[in-house]
C-alpha cells in the first residue's frame, strides 16, 4: 500500500473541482496510486515522455489528469487538470508541463 498525499497546489486544485470529478479522481487515486503499484504503466498510468520539473508520472481518468511523484511508500500528487483537446488546463489556465 501507497500513501496518496496531496501538495498543498494539488489540494488547491482539487477542491475547486465539481463534486462528480472530486468523487471519481478520490476513488481513483485511492485505487490506482494507493493500492496498487503508481510506477506500474499501463494505458492510463505511465511515465511522463518528458523531463518535467512539476511531476514524473501521469495518470489519466477520462478527461482528468493527474500528475504525481513516488517517493519510496508516498506517492506526491503534484497537479490535478483536465484535458480539452490537446490542452491541458489547471485551474481553468492552459498550462505547459
Amino acid at each position: 500500500m501507497y500513501e496518496v498525499v496531496l501538495s498543498p497546489a494539488a489540494l488547491r486544485h482539487f477542491k475547486r473541482l465539481p463534486a462528480s470529478a472530486r468523487s471519481l479522481l478520490k476513488k481513483a487515486m485511492g485505487e490506482r496510486l494507493g493500492r496498487e503499484d503508481p510506477t506500474q504503466e499501463d494505458q492510463n498510468r505511465f511515465r511522463m515522455k518528458r523531463v518535467s520539473p512539476h511531476a514524473d508520472f501521469e495518470l489519466r481518468v477520462e478527461a482528468w489528469r493527474v500528475f504525481y511523484r513516488v517517493q519510496e511508500a508516498r506517492v506526491i500528487v503534484e497537479l490535478i487538470g483536465r484535458k480539452k483537446g490537446s490542452v491541458l488546463l489547471i485551474e481553468g489556465k492552459e498550462f505547459k508541463l
